[in-house]
């Protein structure tokens, strides 16, 4: 007992003790984000001068670097939290340090990947690079995501070129892509495509233009390779998920944001340009995922106000003062020894061992089962769903929580929009009227797509904790929350609240926000002949690849797993009947596995790219991969013309790899 109070003495002393500590390079970081704030601020003043709209709601801080949520080069879903997150002139002091990390001196050649979905973040990282005196070579992507540089007047490019002509930096972009799908601006309309082309040609920057993915990232490696002057890149910088550079979008649950000296072992389903950096022993940085790196600095998340340069734990934190930590140790293993010595040499920890050691077991099995079965951990995350037109709110508060509800018409339903296949949660209330009971029955009723899918009735009683915001009297019933599967689509729900009673009822609706997904994606080959897009009469298009007995289907996996492996067989067009042919699976040179095959043609697709050619029906193999890395190589058999094309697949669960 007395060591224990000693040591909660010594931990409370330590601890009012601490003083604000200045952190390593502080000049340094100072400078970037004084530099960053500068071209903030030109941006500000650019966009009040031009007479641009600033939406102060969805950009408090004024900056002019949020844009429109909608527009003709909008290619992605974007986060506003995350847009503001990035907003902040500071981040230029956390590039520097991931420099400093890194080893990076003045006049080292850094490969940069940006695009216009964080105009902010470009800015931090022009500024940390500028001030470290570093040699960049950036590659744009300038289309961008919701709320990003996505105003067609005032893409990334125009804010270089901005940046530029003030002398705020030096650094512009060497070449552009249009970004979005596969890098060539795929989901974009005409005018969409158009307006980012303009943008380029505007800013007099070499245009990049991909015929597919695999052709874009062997693009920018090689405008890279080239561009390097013979000198070995330092670095290599990511900002934002653009395809060409992550590889795919399913890597980004694999890619860990910040400074990455190594991405570990995974089954990538596409290697990106930030991949193949990493197998070449250059480390990277990934910056995405802008909340999570705001708070591993301690800087601010979605600030309704401009931070100023220096602020945050990136430059100040509150430090132990280590002479009297490590006096405080000495003193305390001192004591122990004093005090436990003779115990110890009865023999205490024999008998303990002997005692205690199965109490200590159940314990640490207890403690296991308590946190896998945590509510806290276990919790669902959810988000809440929007009304398509526009409800009556109701404010509702409760232990000085304020919570916005939606007040149902008996007569007409309120309709959501909600994509599957998820889970959906919705809680009601009931707000009580005059004349109604303590105890009062409603009905809710759900719809989904026009048919019926729930009808329940609830009885609530007042809860006196939740209140009425604007007149803060009771009458508000207590929670009734239900759950429901959408199957996969996109989905109208209609939902219907009545009640016998005067008042009215409320309601709020989740989605679960990690969607159920395939049990497979896409795993692209390292080695083949040409890329073939296979174009559906429904509008989807599918991605193979073809190879041949001089250029086989060439790929590495870690295993334990199975792939699945869709070949087809090309028809010419005046090939009728059914067509045979063979193939080979190789598994680390030696041969696994002979498959052969006899097929039709398929009526309902094409390939764009060569209308003379018909797609053969699809054929499926599993290829079982055991544990440890494994080469793999398939091979054409016969037909001696070969024409066979495949597709890989490989099970979400197995991208992590195995050691």
């Amino acid at each position: 007992m007395c060591l224990a109070v000693t040591a909660l003495l010594m931990q409370m002393v330590l601890d009012m003790t601490r003083a604000p500590t200045r952190q390593w390079d502080y000049d340094l970081k100072l400078e970037a984000a004084t530099k960053a704030e500068r071209a903030f601020a030109a941006v500000r003043q650019y966009r009040g001068l031009e007479g641009a709209t600033l939406d102060l709601v969805n950009d408090p801080a004024g900056t002019g670097l949020i844009g429109p949520e909608i527009s003709p080069i909008t290619n992605a879903t974007g986060d506003l939290e995350a847009k503001l997150t990035s907003l902040n002139p500071n981040f230029a002091a956390v590039l520097v340090q991931y420099f400093r990390q890194a080893g990076l001196e003045p006049g080292d050649p850094v490969a940069v990947a940006v695009s216009g979905s964080f105009p902010g973040l470009n800015i931090s990282l022009f500024a940390a690079m500028e001030t470290m005196e570093l040699r960049p070579v950036v590659i744009t992507s300038v289309g961008a995501s919701n709320w990003g540089a996505n105003s067609p007047d005032f893409t990334w490019l125009d804010m270089e070129s901005l940046f530029f002509d003030q002398g705020i930096f030096h650094t512009r972009s060497l070449a552009a892509t249009f970004g979005g799908g596969n890098d060539m601006g795929r989901g974009l309309s005409p005018t969409g495509r158009k307006l980012l082309h303009e943008s380029i040609t505007r800013n007099d920057v070499p245009f990049i233009e991909p015929k597919n993915i695999e052709d874009a990232i062997a693009q920018r490696m090689t405008f890279y390779e080239s561009s390097s002057r013979g000198r070995p890149y330092s670095l290599y910088i990511n900002v934002g998920g653009g395809v060409a550079s992550v590889g795919s979008s399913h890597n980004r649950t694999l890619l860990k944001p910040g400074l990455n000296f190594d991405l570990g072992a995974h089954n990538w389903p596409r290697k990106g340009t930030l991949i193949l950096f990493s197998e070449k022993g250059v480390p990277v940085v990934h910056l995405l995922r802008m909340i999570t790196l705001a708070r591993e600095n301690g800087l601010p998340v979605a600030p309704d106000f401009q931070p100023q340069p220096g602020e945050g734990e990136i430059f100040v934190r509150d430090m132990y003062r280590w002479p009297l930590a490590a006096a405080f140790l000495v003193i305390y293993c001192l004591a122990c020894v004093l005090i436990l010595a003779p115990e110890l040499r009865r023999g205490l920890f024999d008998r303990l061992s002997r005692k205690r050691v199965p109490v200590a077991l159940l314990a640490f099995l207890l403690a296991g089962i308590v946190w896998g079965h945590s509510p806290a951990l276990a919790a669902d995350q959810w988000l809440q769903v929007k009304a398509v037109q526009e409800g009556t709110p109701v404010c509702l508060q409760s232990q000085g929580q304020e919570f916005s509800y939606l007040l149902l018409d008996p007569a007409k339903p309120m309709e959501f929009k909600v994509n599957g296949p998820r889970k959906i949660k919705l809680i009601s209330r009931y707000l009580a009227g005059p004349g109604d009971p303590q105890r009062q029955a409603f009905t809710m009723t759900v719809n989904l797509d026009g048919s019926e899918l729930l009808r329940k009735t609830f009885h609530a009683t007042s809860n006196a904790g939740m209140v009425v915001c604007d007149n803060g009297g009771s009458g508000v019933s207590s929670l009734r929350r239900v759950y429901l599967e959408i199957p996969k689509g996109s989905h109208t729900i209609q939902v219907l609240g009545q009640s016998p009673g005067s008042g009215d009822v409320a309601c709020r609706l989740f989605k679960q926000s990690k969607r159920k997904t395939s049990g497979t994606i896409p795993f692209a080959p390292e080695g083949y002949l040409e890329l073939a897009t296979l174009q559906f009469e429904s509008g989807n298009q599918s991605t193979y690849y073809r190879f041949e007995e001089a250029s086989p289907l060439v790929f590495s996996v870690s295993g334990p797993t199975t792939l699945q492996l869709y070949t087809r067989l090309d028809f010419d067009l005046g090939m009728l009947g059914s067509q045979k042919y063979t193939i080979e699976v190789w598994r680390d040179s030696e041969i696994w596995r002979t498959f052969h095959y006899d097929v039709t043609r398929l009526s309902n697709a094409f390939y764009p790219d060569q209308p003379d050619l018909l797609p053969g029906t699809r054929k499926k193999l599993r290829i079982t991969v055991p544990a440890g890395p494994h080469n793999f190589e398939v091979r054409c058999v016969r037909p001696e013309s070969c024409g066979i094309s495949a597709q890989i697949r490989i099970p979400r669960k197995d991208l992590q790899g195995r050691p």
